[in-house]
């Protein structure tokens, strides 16, 4: 978790900052994978494994938790059958989240290379699987590179834009991603009675005004017309 707070473009930490840093953005692929987490190749994730542990502890833990796990399936047409996992996160791996996440990381960082050869790539928001690019030629690869690799694209539920409309990580943006039209959660409206349920929102959407605040927490037009003009 610590190498993914090092890198800007990650929102594990900080959902909103990795979309404040490609602000003005013109061009916006946010792509929505089918189950990503589950379809990305074990080759490739035992590979990131390689480069930082070794390979003794990658091999290890591999296949300890998918490579040798085999089950019987019961059989359906004439002879039952074996199966194995050769794609996915391993079974129980505590650091399931910041394996799949760098690698995501790493897969955008070679399709940048592919166009760019040797510039260090930072027009891009990852939290998960969630992605927004917003070069096209990258994007380009990037979508290539996922067809090769067996991962889907969800085309439907992804966002392709050429006047700064994106969707991150719940949240959706438009006018070169300056502008915030995210919806507030019920939930978090049920909490806004209490002071500290205002500054969390306050804060996750980026309220500045206290008249809003004010409007959110139940107070009056006559509250918040006087409080606008202290």
């Amino acid at each position: 978790m610590s190498i993914l707070r090092r890198i800007s473009m990650d929102g594990t930490f900080n959902q909103n900052k990795p979309l404040l840093n490609l602000i003005p953005a013109k061009h916006c692929f946010s792509f929505d994978l089918k189950s990503a987490t589950d379809r990305f190749p074990l080759s490739f994730l035992c590979k990131i494994m390689q480069c930082m542990f070794g390979c003794d502890f990658a091999s290890s833990v591999v296949n300890s938790t998918l490579a040798f796990n085999f089950f019987h399936v019961p059989f359906v047409k004439r002879k039952s059958s074996t199966v194995c996992f050769v794609a996915g996160q391993p079974l129980g791996y505590y650091s399931s989240w910041p394996l799949f996440s760098l690698a995501h990381h790493i897969l955008i960082w070679w399709c940048a290379d592919q166009v760019k050869p040797g510039i260090k790539f930072r027009q891009y928001a990852v939290l998960g699987d969630d992605v927004l690019i917003t070069d096209p030629d990258v994007a380009k690869v990037y979508e290539k590179s996922l067809s090769d690799l067996g991962v889907a694209i969800n085309y439907q539920k992804s966002l392709i834009s050429d006047c700064g409309a994106a969707e991150f990580g719940k949240r959706f943006r438009y006018d070169m991603l300056k502008e915030d039209l995210s919806p507030i959660s019920i939930r978090s409206l049920l909490n806004s009675y209490h002071p500290f349920g205002l500054v969390a929102i306050a804060d996750k959407y980026n309220i500045k005004r206290f008249s809003t605040l004010a409007r959110i927490g139940g107070a009056g037009f006559k509250t918040t017309h006087t409080s606008e003009g202290v």
